[in-house]
């Protein structure tokens, strides 16, 4: 999907890059066109005009829109200031090498430096045609990821009614079940009345966008001891989070898909278990969230896992590229442990 989008982005930028030029250089003709009208020694030399200044824009179209796209539009100007005359050299050096082969003069460096200023506009107009054409591409984007979210919103709020069909009714049935447990197996009670916790928590959580760090975390943990009285001393696990962070919100429900994975994919078919590690901790203005399981090894590739049929991993994959701009990063070790690993920005 994202090399799609990226093959696409470029032959946009290149569209408009190529088509702008020849507008420029046809109207720079212009008067000698509607003078003399289009004859075979005028085309040679639009065609030529237009493969240097494609060339001479070439470097700094590549810097601008694919080395350094990231950079602040501040940032961009100062490096406007550099490519420009660098744009400039490769413009005179083209220009003085065809007139070479041709065996015509060429203007002197007086006439090069008058003219600096009317040789920078195409410069100026060519780059500022791009930078809003990126601009409106941007936007399209941006739409098109809200819209996303506005149907992932609207289908949690879906499933949230479809959730809330008579869930006192299924609340009150396990109080019920744990009631008539004899009290000499409170463990059985204790496991109950963790079920019912973690059906309150999805319950609730799926009614807001947001919930604190820490309730995601004794969720999970509620989820895990429940796991554990399945798998017995197959399954271990360990959560660290960094105290600062606690009580920032995150979107709810981010974590749990990734640990279900865990569970599934890395405990369950290992005969001996293994372990889940869940760290989250302050990284400068981010938090870094990384979720490992030991056990069964992985013996697949990252592609092969990240488009595999499973929903957990591209569902948040999504989440996280449409909300915050950020990529889910997945390592497997020599072992075949695997590590699911993301940053979120602290607002």
């Amino acid at each position: 999907m994202k090399v799609k989008e990226g093959t696409g982005r470029t032959r946009r930028e290149m569209l408009v890059f190529l088509v702008g030029q020849l507008i420029l250089v046809a109207l720079y003709f212009s008067p000698r066109i509607f003078k003399h009208g289009i004859t075979g020694s005028l085309m040679i030399e639009i065609l030529v005009d237009w493969t240097i200044m494609i060339l001479s824009c070439l470097p700094a179209w590549w810097l601008h829109f694919h080395t350094w796209r990231g950079l602040s539009m501040r940032k961009r100007i100062a490096l406007h200031i550099v490519t420009i005359f660098i744009y400039y050299i490769l413009l005179f050096s083209l220009y003085r090498g065809y007139y070479t082969f041709i065996e015509q003069p060429y203007a002197s460096l007086k006439q090069i430096l008058i003219n600096i200023g009317p040789n920078f506009s195409p410069y100026a107009l060519i780059f500022s045609l791009l930078h809003i054409d990126l601009f409106f591409y941007e936007r399209e984007q941006q739409q098109k990821k809200e819209k996303l979210l506005m149907e992932l919103a609207y289908q949690s709020e879906l499933n949230s009614l479809k959730a809330q069909i008579q869930p006192h009714f299924l609340f009150n049935t396990l109080s019920s079940i744990s009631a008539s447990v004899p009290s000499e197996q409170e463990h059985t009670r204790v496991l109950i009345a963790q079920l019912a916790d973690t059906f309150r928590y999805v319950l609730r959580s799926s009614q807001q966008e947001s919930v604190p760090l820490y309730q995601e975390l004794d969720f999970l943990e509620t989820y895990l001891f429940l796991e554990k009285a399945r798998f017995g001393s197959r399954l271990d696990f360990t959560i660290s989070v960094s105290e600062e962070i606690r009580s920032v919100r995150i979107p709810a429900m981010l974590l749990q898909p990734l640990v279900e994975n865990a569970v599934k994919h890395g405990i369950e078919p290992a005969v001996e278990g293994g372990c889940i590690t869940i760290s989250c901790q302050l990284m400068g203005r981010k938090m870094h969230f990384s979720i490992t399981n030991t056990g069964y090894p992985y013996s697949g590739t990252v592609d092969q896992m990240l488009q595999g049929e499973g929903v957990g991993l591209s569902n948040t994959a999504k989440r996280l590229e449409n909300q915050f701009g950020e990529k889910i990063n997945v390592a497997v070790d020599g072992s075949g442990a695997v590590t699911v690993s993301f940053y979120i920005p602290i607002n």
